[in-house]
């Protein structure tokens, strides 16, 4: 009889215990959903239209969307263009690019090189200009910069181009086996107190992958096949 109740007790007790698990874990599944759904909508982009920006460079943006925001704004977006697939954009206020960097590869390196359809600076009146006012993975791919293909150089690069100082890739593509970038006092000191006008738009745009090069011919590209939509932030320097 001892036995049964004894049974009976510890059939409860993990009863008990059973159920207040199960009260737990919806409460924790809950409270994630809750936390989830709160940062969703504290994200502004979350609510904000994309429009057609036919040409990016003195092209026009959505002006309901448009807002004024400094380098605490700016630095996070920088920090995830190359995770989220997506262009950011510097200009003055007249709309002419905001060379942010100057590429250290020879034009002769980029992606179709002197052929239709291969890859130029369209930011710029030189379609070889060197000179860059944008941070974008497919273009920065195409350029062979030396960071490209992962996600701790990406981060390393913007470290530096940030907060200064001269960064050095090791590649054995170049003479002398290093490709040094120059990113002097860096964004953060020099824009430092500065506004900018964030404005976001999209463009579609053909894109042919590397693995589509030709074979035996170096940056010789196949006619484009894959035409893409991607977003675009544009970030207009105010005086």
């Amino acid at each position: 009889m001892e036995n049964a109740v004894d049974a009976l007790k510890i059939a409860f007790a993990v009863l008990v215990f059973v159920i207040a698990f199960t009260v737990i874990m919806t409460m924790f599944t809950q409270a994630r959903e809750t936390a989830d759904l709160v940062l969703q909508r504290s994200d502004i982009t979350e609510y904000m239209d994309y429009i057609e920006v036919n040409q990016i460079v003195g092209g026009t943006a959505n002006e309901g969307t448009d807002r004024i925001v400094g380098l605490e704004t700016i630095i996070p977006t920088l920090y995830k263009y190359y995770k989220e697939n997506y262009t950011v954009i510097f200009l003055h206020s007249n709309g002419k690019p905001l060379t942010l960097y100057t590429s250290q590869r020879d034009p002769v390196n980029w992606s179709g090189y002197g052929q239709e359809g291969g890859y130029t600076n369209r930011y710029y009146n030189d379609p070889y200009e060197t000179e860059i006012c944008a941070f974008d993975v497919n273009e920065e791919t195409s350029r062979r910069e030396p960071w490209v293909g992962s996600n701790e150089k990406f981060k390393e690069n913007l470290d530096h181009f940030l907060e200064g100082g001269v960064y050095e890739y090791s590649t054995s593509n170049v003479p002398g086996g290093i490709i040094r970038y120059d990113y002097g006092q860096g964004f953060i000191k020099e824009y430092e107190g500065y506004q900018f006008r964030e404005s976001l738009g999209e463009y579609t745009y053909n894109e042919t992958p590397e693995s589509q090069l030709e074979q035996g011919q170096d940056d010789v590209r196949l006619p484009s096949v894959q035409e893409k939509t991607k977003r675009v932030i544009i970030y207009t320097l105010l005086d």
